[in-house]
């Protein structure tokens, strides 16, 4: 596998791609602000990240072939009583409790190992690129004490690569 280092938007995150004997794992981060996503959660925020991955053949005379578009949503929605977060990973349908709050924001900011493709679909000797956008959407902020606190965050990355 031919692969980059990771890939560092203006420090917005990170993108690591691993090839595995039959699959396409990515590892992704978005940089949050853990203070303002802390106060947010704590006081009773639903918070979701939307992560948008493409795969692509890059052509220099055509438009990018497509290969894949995956969309995972992933849930913290929080439980003052008890102090914890339900965690839910639309991709998978498995939920979990955590009641750390640095484990939530960890689960919602970066998506570890994740199985991006079957590598039957792609060639020996071309050019790919995946590329990977996340957004992060609070439930509820505009009457919340801190809503001017809160920005509006997004990230991109990409990375090209090819088989051996």
């Amino acid at each position: 596998m031919a692969a980059q280092s990771p890939v560092y938007a203006d420090e917005t995150g990170s993108l690591q791609i691993r090839m595995g004997q039959k699959v396409m794992y990515c590892a992704a981060r978005m940089n949050v602000d853990n203070n303002t996503l802390s106060i947010a959660m704590k006081d009773g925020v639903a918070v979701a990240t939307k992560w948008s991955i493409h795969v692509g053949r890059v052509r220099n005379y055509w438009l990018n072939e497509g290969i894949a578009d995956i969309t995972v949503i992933r849930h913290a929605k929080p439980d003052l009583l008890t102090r914890s977060w339900l965690l839910t990973d639309s991709s998978s349908g498995i939920s979990r409790r955590v009641y750390q709050i640095e484990d939530a924001i960890h689960f919602l900011s970066g998506l570890n190992n994740f199985p991006v493709l079957d590598k039957s679909l792609l060639l020996p000797d071309m050019q790919y690129r995946i590329s990977i956008s996340v957004e992060i959407h609070a439930e509820g902020i505009n009457d919340a004490w801190w809503a001017n606190l809160w920005h509006s965050t997004a990230a991109s990355m990409q990375q090209d690569f090819s088989l051996p």
